[in-house]
């Protein structure tokens, strides 16, 4: 059986969620609501939710972290979290001389859809992510292909519809993006042109105020002094890929992967 990921009712999901951030590894996101995802590199995914939350939602599975805490002897270790759930993990035993050992597991990358829409006037479309931590950060909409069988390009189709109110038909593929994150899994970010808008399709943004805090058109300019350099290095990467009509670009943070 593979778990896609489990879920904690929780009296302060955001406090939970940091704690076993800082455990596990993984960055936590937040998802409107009170609830809080949480991707530790080689586990499921944690999804914790404030407690009485209405039910769990088609493909979740629910069920209670506290297990029983074995003796050291028996070779368990145990971590409490704030509010009494346990994870117990097992303490391998020694390796007899000569016993091939296993390497460590392969590393798992986060897949990611972004757009870029522009409009005639050269500028392209940015948000502004809710403030974690206080960051404000800036990028291309999309977000997280969900693990199973949505593709990127399904999930670029989801998320601008989700995130901006705006149906999407992705057009071609401008750039692959492999981007390290410090205590965390790399992304794979696939960038998609999502061809121009006009007026009218911007009168009709409308924002997740889960997720985002503003949206904004930009010249290229004005998007170097907003993003971050890894993510302004990936805009400027795709809008060449898009004006040059070739591509798809091969990147690593941001940057040709063969430079």
């Amino acid at each position: 059986m593979h778990l896609r990921q489990i879920v904690v009712d929780a009296h302060d999901p955001e406090t939970l969620v940091r704690f076993w951030g800082s455990l596990l590894g993984g960055t936590p996101v937040g998802r409107g609501h009170g609830e809080f995802h949480l991707d530790p590199p080689g586990s499921p995914r944690f999804v914790f939710r404030p407690a009485g939350a209405s039910g769990a939602r088609p493909g979740r599975l629910d069920f209670d972290l506290t297990v029983a805490t074995a003796d050291d002897r028996g070779g368990f270790r145990s971590v409490r979290d704030p509010e009494g759930h346990e994870f117990r993990i097992g303490v391998a035993p020694p390796v007899p001389p000569g016993t091939a050992v296993p390497g460590p597991p392969l590393p798992g990358a986060v897949a990611k859809a972004r757009v870029l829409f522009t409009d005639g006037r050269g500028r392209v479309l940015l948000v502004r992510l809710q403030p974690w931590h206080d960051a404000c950060h800036w990028g291309l909409p999309g977000g997280t292909v969900e693990a199973g069988t949505e593709t990127p390009r399904r999930a670029a189709v989801r998320e601008i519809e989700e995130e901006i109110g705006l149906p999407c038909v992705p057009g071609r593929l401008l750039g692959i993006d492999w981007v390290h994150r410090a205590h965390d899994r790399p992304r794979l970010v696939h960038v998609f042109d999502g061809g121009p808008l006009a007026d009218e399709d911007l009168k009709r943004v409308r924002l997740d105020a889960e997720e985002l805090a503003e949206w904004r058109m930009c010249t290229p300019r004005e998007a170097e002094a907003l993003l971050l350099p890894p993510s302004w290095e990936q805009l400027k990467e795709s809008l060449a890929v898009l004006a040059s009509g070739t591509g798809p670009a091969e990147l690593v943070d941001g940057v040709p992967a063969h430079s």
